[in-house]
């Protein structure tokens, strides 16, 4: 592709926020259920981690609403309110959003079994990838904001999956955060919705920051530097704003959580080899994944001003640093580049999924880090080299072939397009 950067951007940003808004509150879409006879619709505020109702030979089925990915999404639309670029007609989104969230609550894992059988007998070709009863039976009140995800309906998600993950009630404490700070819900009864989900997600990440759960990547039990970074960016700023509302008791419990996962962040980082490992050393955690770009994603997402763990934080440059010159050496599709000239980043080392090729929302994570630290010609290096790979529907995929950077895995994802958003808006605002 030819195009001029500034032309691209524009054409991209034009088509992700179309694509974001199809995500969300996509009461037009249906698809078969895991149940016989059963039609998922999508609920007004779910939001989907990829709009395509029946995904194709060689993609995952990601017709569901992630907590993380939802969390991801309605923040990167924030951002467009924020600038001015989201449609009139799309404003309404957070406020259906947060109704959403807030109806989860609703969902009962023993009220479930009570009503029918477990296993369903009506799908016997699923037997083996249904959840297990015991998990069912314990999932009711907080127990499920750390369900991880649920169908775009509202209703409870049969099937087995990495439980519990412990980053989405603070991601999406974060995000309902934004959206109150950046004015994004009209109506005084939004707001209040709004801020009563907040506390409950804080009140989870108060309660839950110490448990180990499942990593973002859905692969490993452990303690993870993902997790615990959100955690303690929605406990440090939930302090401000509960002593603010008048919670003094309570503000002091959350800042003093947030110092402890602080302390427990640091000891994430490795002197010997020099970067902030993704996941502690321990019986179910694998040492080849210690170098990920989950930790990239992490500083992005938890978006702390300064200091430690933010984007002027030193170790979180050598970090990085690490990581473009790993894929540098290993990903043939960034044969011949150096880090200054624009990569492709994958996930980590030994990456299998859809044969481990360049994850998009890492490789825009890499341009909005380098954009945040004023880094302008190093953040358009890598938009650069994206633009000449990427296809010319302005479809932005999970994963790029790691050697002809052609689309793999889920091809219109909701993250990527989310992530390409946050990083044209940190290139904005140096502008």
């Amino acid at each position: 592709m030819t195009e001029p950067l500034d032309a691209w951007i524009d054409r991209q940003l034009a088509v992700s926020t179309e694509r974001l808004l199809a995500a969300v509150s996509a009461t037009g879409l249906s698809r078969p259920g895991p149940r016989i006879g059963q039609v998922m619709r999508p609920a007004r505020g779910s939001v989907l981690a990829a709009p395509k109702p029946v995904p194709g030979q060689d993609e995952p089925d990601y017709f569901f609403h992630w907590y993380r990915d939802a969390a991801v999404v309605m923040g990167s639309l924030v951002a467009l309110y924020r600038q001015g670029r989201l449609p009139e007609a799309g404003c309404g989104r957070f406020a259906e959003s947060v109704a959403f969230d807030w109806g989860l609550r609703r969902i009962d894992g023993p009220a479930v079994l009570a009503r029918e059988a477990w296993p369903p007998t009506t799908i016997p070709f699923l037997q083996p990838h249904v959840r297990p009863r015991a998990e069912v039976v314990a999932l009711r009140g907080p127990a499920v904001a750390a369900d991880v995800r649920c169908n775009p309906d509202g209703t409870l998600d049969l099937l087995r999956w990495s439980r519990p993950q412990h980053d989405g009630p603070a991601m999406r404490a974060l995000t309902t955060m934004r959206m109150l700070e950046a004015g994004a819900l009209a109506g005084e009864r939004d707001r209040r919705r709004a801020e009563k989900l907040l506390l409950s997600d804080l009140r989870f990440c108060l309660a839950r920051h110490t448990v180990a759960c499942f990593d973002p990547w859905e692969e490993e039990l452990g303690h993870h530097f993902y997790t615990r970074l959100v955690q303690h960016a929605a406990l440090r700023r939930g302090a401000v704003w509960t002593e603010t509302a008048g919670h003094p008791r309570l503000a002091a419990r959350f800042a003093g959580a947030a110092e402890a996962l602080a302390e427990a962040l640091a000891g994430h980082w490795s002197a010997v080899d020099g970067y902030y490992r993704s996941r502690l050393p321990g019986p179910t955690v694998t040492a080849a994944k210690s170098l990920d770009s989950v930790v990239l994603l992490a500083v992005l997402h938890a978006g702390l001003a300064d200091g430690r763990f933010s984007v002027a934080d030193p170790r979180v440059e050598a970090t990085v640093s690490k990581l473009e010159a790993f894929f540098a050496a290993t990903m043939p599709g960034n044969a011949g580049r150096k880090p200054g000239d624009g990569l492709m980043l994958g996930r980590y080392e030994g990456d299998t999924y859809f044969d481990g090729g360049a994850f998009l929302p890492c490789c825009f994570a890499l341009a909005e880090y380098r954009y945040r630290r004023d880094e302008r010609a190093r953040g358009d290096a890598v938009l650069a080299f994206l633009c000449g790979i990427l296809p010319e529907s302005g479809l932005l995929p999970e994963q790029l072939d790691r050697a002809t950077g052609a689309p793999r895995s889920a091809r219109d994802l909701a993250w990527s397009h989310a992530a390409f958003v946050t990083a044209a808006e940190a290139r904005a605002a140096l502008s």
